[in-house]
């Protein structure tokens, strides 16, 4: 990550721990409360051994004046079958791909909004995407590039969420253009994963 000398380190330790708990509720939820869990992780290498673990992935992005940021959850379909299973009560061989890739969509679309909320609870207005999904190797395209000039703080972390042994990588990046509003948006936001979990709506 680039930038981290320049944002007080709590605020990054508030930013860790606000993405992993949100994607765990959210993940909670998704499994309709069955506990889950969140743990550090590697960075994935789609040209490395790890090519297999993210052969697909989803993605959403959200932007404001303040930060830009984009949520990613990476997988294959024989690792995210069991997950969809337990979300649609079923059995794992009656999981369709669509399902799975409406199941990993809407997840990210959760994580993505209830950050997004955290942006909007202090008064900065942002804009959401639409969850897309595509080929692993396509995340060249979505990397941000720190730089060593006087350019945007980058912030990265990788984590995953597990259900029974059965994790989902995720992956968020963040531009930060506004030092003093950054740190006031995470250390205000930071709590946020105490909220309500509320209903989950497919796509």
């Amino acid at each position: 990550m680039s930038g981290e000398a320049k944002i007080e380190p709590k605020v990054f330790e508030s930013l860790r721990k606000l993405c992993e708990d949100l994607s765990s509720v959210r993940m909670k939820s998704h499994l309709g409360g069955r506990e889950v869990q969140s743990r550090p992780c590697e960075e994935l290498d789609f040209d490395g051994d790890n090519r297999k673990i993210g052969k697909w992935l989803s993605l959403v992005f959200v932007s404001s004046h303040v930060v830009k940021m984009s949520f990613q959850a990476k997988f294959t379909f024989e690792k995210c079958r069991p997950l969809v299973a337990m979300a649609f009560e079923k059995k794992t061989e009656e999981v369709t791909r669509e399902q799975m890739e409406d199941f990993v969509k809407e997840f990210c679309n959760l994580t993505a909004g209830a950050l997004k909320q955290n942006l909007e609870n202090e008064g900065f207005s942002s804009l959401i995407s639409l969850p897309l999904l595509t080929r692993g190797q396509d995340e060249v395209f979505f990397k941000n590039h720190p730089s060593e000039d006087d350019g945007p703080i980058v912030f990265q972390h990788t984590w995953e969420v597990v259900c029974e042994n059965n994790p989902l990588f995720c992956e968020i990046h963040f531009e930060i253009y506004d030092k003093e509003a950054f740190e006031k948006i995470i250390l205000g936001a930071f709590g946020a994963e105490e909220e309500d979990e509320g209903d989950i709506d497919f796509l």
